[in-house]
């Protein structure tokens, strides 16, 4: 995670993945949102939660690789089973690459729920697997509105709150 009280100097690359990776929060929003209603209206929302997550795995800004790595991994591993035909697998993947990421950005923003979005993001995906419908609208409303308030917050810092110091990133 990065120190906001210290201000690196910012490359183009450095500028375009601090946007790319709050614009996978952005997506995930109506991505989250529609997932209970993807069949009924043929929007890909699933496929966009993959888009979602795979825009913030790339673009991570996580000092310790471990924390890095690992969440990455869910996200292309989760891609991986999807493409070999386990999209529900898949969407776990994504499923805890966000759920990780919205409970690192907690400690930045203290969103009240925020903490707790692993879980809503877990109960989500036992849902759609259960196909549970009145459970899966109520965890995805709760999800993609705690996705646009962390969306927010993240836009309203400036872009070099995301890198902190470079000297402490793990390579």
């Amino acid at each position: 995670m990065a120190d906001p009280h210290i201000k690196s100097e910012m490359d183009w690359l450095d500028i375009l993945s601090v946007i790319v990776y709050r614009l996978g929060f952005v997506l995930a929003v109506p991505s989250i949102l529609l997932l209970p209603w993807e069949v009924e209206t043929g929007i890909p929302a699933q496929k966009m939660c993959f888009v979602a997550a795979a825009m913030c795995a790339a673009c991570l800004h996580i000092y310790m690789k471990t924390f890095r790595l690992l969440l990455q991994a869910t996200t292309w591993g989760g891609l991986i089973c999807y493409v070999l035909g386990f999209g529900m697998f898949g969407l776990g993947g994504t499923f805890i690459t966000l759920g990780g990421l919205c409970f690192k950005e907690y400690f930045c923003f203290k969103v009240p729920g925020l903490r707790a979005q692993p879980l809503i993001l877990a109960g989500l995906w036992f849902s759609l697997v259960l196909d549970a419908p009145l459970v899966t609208q109520a965890l995805a409303a709760v999800s993609a509105l705690l996705f646009l308030i962390v969306s927010i917050a993240k836009w309203r810092m400036p872009l070099h709150f995301d890198i902190g110091d470079k000297t402490k990133y793990e390579v």
